[in-house]
C-alpha cells in the first residue's frame, strides 16, 4: 500500500504545483466556445458543387484578363503570369478540398485587377 500512497501523494503534490486547477481552464475553454459565431452554414452536396462551379467560371474570367493583359510580353512576364495563375489555381483547389471536406461554403476572394 505504501507505493498507492506514495503515488497519490504525487498526484496531489503535481496538482498544487499547477498554477490553474484544470477545472478552471475548462471552464474557461467552455466559455470561450460560447463566445465564437461563424456565419457560414453547412450545406448539401449540390449546394457546393454549384458554389464551385461559379468560382470556376470567374477564374477563368481572371485568367482569360491577366493572359491577354501579358500577351505582347516577353517570355520572361508570360511566364510569370502563367505561374501566378498556376498558384492561384492550386490556392483555389485547396479552398475548394475544404469546401467539400467540411460542407462549409465560403467565398474565395480573387485578387484585384
Amino acid at each position: 500500500m505504501r507505493i498507492g500512497k506514495r503515488w497519490v501523494a504525487g498526484l496531489f503534490a503535481a496538482l498544487l504545483l499547477l498554477p490553474v486547477p484544470a477545472f478552471a481552464i475548462q471552464k474557461s475553454v467552455v466559455r470561450a466556445r460560447g463566445q465564437v459565431t461563424i456565419n457560414q452554414q453547412t450545406t448539401g452536396a449540390t449546394q457546393v458543387i454549384m458554389h464551385q462551379y461559379g468560382e470556376r467560371l470567374t477564374y477563368a474570367a481572371f485568367a482569360r484578363t491577366i493572359r491577354s493583359d501579358f500577351r505582347r510580353a516577353g517570355p520572361l512576364l508570360k511566364a510569370s503570369a502563367e505561374r501566378y495563375l498556376r498558384d492561384l489555381l492550386l490556392d483555389l483547389r485547396q479552398h475548394w478540398r475544404v469546401e467539400r471536406r467540411t460542407g462549409v461554403v465560403s467565398p474565395f476572394d480573387f485578387p484585384d485587377l
